[in-house]
């Protein structure tokens, strides 16, 4: 009798015992599946070690004879200047990877802070700004120089994903008011598209200003796939561009209403006026010119490009040999800086430019596929922005080396001679590596979830996940 009141309680008590076990199974199952991987991407970091080591040794071929020429013998003064603002701008990328996750980014507050810093430097080069090749660009610290357009192409990124993703957060928080469905219309257009746009447009009339031409056109490049990465609703779009052609046709209005004032207290003419601007944007003109018409154009206005495709041609399939070339003796200008592919292609041939061509492909493809599989908006954005800011940039200035492109002072990220933009460039890369390490979807189960799920149930109905939040957890918000 005792035995068989044992046995029966034993019964009773095992489905609750199993209840219990499945409920463990499936708490180290979730576990696993949401546990994030904390490894910033390998192949990314190993392509940038690469593009550094050997840009910098291509830095020292291209620029020796300039160094020994110009500073003392010291045919290593680019090289040295390029490699301290290099292990700087290292140390830099892997403390934004390493020492934080990339939401601790994600606050309005540094939005503000870059945006008027970056703003304050730009308008401070259109006033005070030193003046180099006839463009005031630059702004000098003691020996260093450094241009705020290069800052503006890395904080363009940062302001307007951390925008995006505050005004996401505002709208799903309920903290919009909620208006008549015209008014909502027009507010997310003004919001999303005419804040974010008009705050860009300031930095590239400043920069186009300088003149700038090349910067103008690489931030805006980057600011469009900003936009496109951002996830924004048609509607808005729809509602943003209408009313930014209404507000381009006030202003045109407005100022031709205003413009015989000025000219009266200005003393000018409207030709005089006209004339004064397209001055500003006279080199644009002959450059186009020239490459669409190089026969008609003067010898001296395309002698750069010129050597640039001598030296390309000269290195046939393998180059003449590295330090060989011959194009950086005072035959090539800025053989050191926005030609340096053209050296590349002296020294390294076809096989030289072909690998270098590649790295930034490889390049292009990581940082893209890091973006996709970016755990929200605000880590797409990032990702997406500053692998077009690196990819764009190198392309372009293979472009015009290779004469595809009008002539333009646009350097080569990693390879041609510039510590400040370096700097900023490996600072893109830090916040790259970030969003692979800390911002990316969680991976999939592993083998040994699979095993556990494996185990049999006691209960069918502890199959079904306890809840969908971590279903929930993969959707992009």
């Amino acid at each position: 009798m005792i035995n068989s009141e044992r046995k029966m309680q034993r019964q009773l008590t095992r489905p609750a015992a199993e209840n219990i076990r499945n409920r463990e199974v499936r708490r180290v199952t979730g576990s696993i599946q949401m546990r994030e991987s904390l490894r910033m991407n390998g192949l990314l970091l190993i392509l940038v070690l690469i593009m550094i080591a050997f840009g910098l040794v291509m830095l020292f071929s291209a620029s020796m004879s300039d160094g020994y020429a110009n500073y003392e013998g010291n045919s290593m003064y680019y090289v040295l200047r390029q490699a301290s603002f290099t292990a700087l701008g290292l140390v830099v990328a892997l403390i934004i990877a390493i020492g934080f996750r990339v939401d601790f980014f994600n606050k309005i507050v540094f939005v503000v802070l870059l945006y008027g810093l970056t703003s304050a430097l730009l308008l401070y080069v259109a006033v005070a700004g030193e003046v180099i090749n006839s463009a005031r660009r630059w702004i000098r610290i003691g020996s260093i120089t450094m241009q705020p357009s290069e800052l503006a192409k890395v904080a363009s990124v940062f302001c307007l994903a951390g925008y995006f993703s505050w005004r996401r957060r505002r709208v799903e928080s309920g903290k919009v008011k909620q208006r008549s469905k015209l008014v909502t219309w027009l507010m997310d257009g003004w919001r999303d598209i005419l804040i974010p746009g008009g705050s860009m447009l300031i930095w590239l009339i400043l920069i186009v200003r300088q003149p700038h031409l090349s910067g103008f056109i690489i931030l805006s490049f980057i600011i469009l796939t900003v936009f496109l990465a951002s996830g924004l609703p048609v509607r808005s779009w729809i509602s943003g561009i209408l009313q930014a052609i209404a507000l381009i046709l006030i202003i045109a209005l407005i100022l031709g209403a205003l413009m015989p004032i000025y000219l009266n207290s200005t003393g000018q003419s409207m030709d005089e006026l006209v004339e004064s601007i397209t001055d500003n944007f006279a080199h644009v003109g002959r450059r186009i010119d020239m490459f669409i018409s190089p026969e008609d154009a003067d010898s001296d206005d395309i002698y750069q490009i010129t050597q640039a495709i001598i030296a390309i041609g000269s290195g046939g399939l393998t180059g003449v040999g590295l330090g060989k070339g011959r194009q950086k003796y005072n035959y090539l200008p800025e053989a050191h800086n926005d030609y340096v592919f053209a050296i590349i292609g002296e020294e390294l041939g076809f096989l030289g430019t072909l690998s270098v061509l590649l790295l930034f492909v490889v390049f292009m493809i990581t940082g893209v596929m890091i973006s996709i599989k970016a755990k929200d908006n605000y880590s797409a954005m990032l990702a997406a922005g500053y692998t077009g800011l690196l990819s764009i940039q190198a392309f372009l200035n293979m472009g015009v080396a290779t004469r595809l492109l009008p002539s333009t002072g646009i350097s080569l990220p990693f390879f041609s001679y510039g510590g400040t933009s370096n700097l900023f460039f490996l600072t893109a890369v830090g916040f790259l590596l970030a969003v692979s390490r800390s911002g990316q979807l969680p991976r999939k189960k592993s083998s040994l979830a699979g095993a556990i799920n494996d185990v049999p149930r006691a209960d069918k109905r502890m199959r079904k996940p306890a809840d969908n939040s971590t279903r929930a957890g993969y959707r992009r918000k």
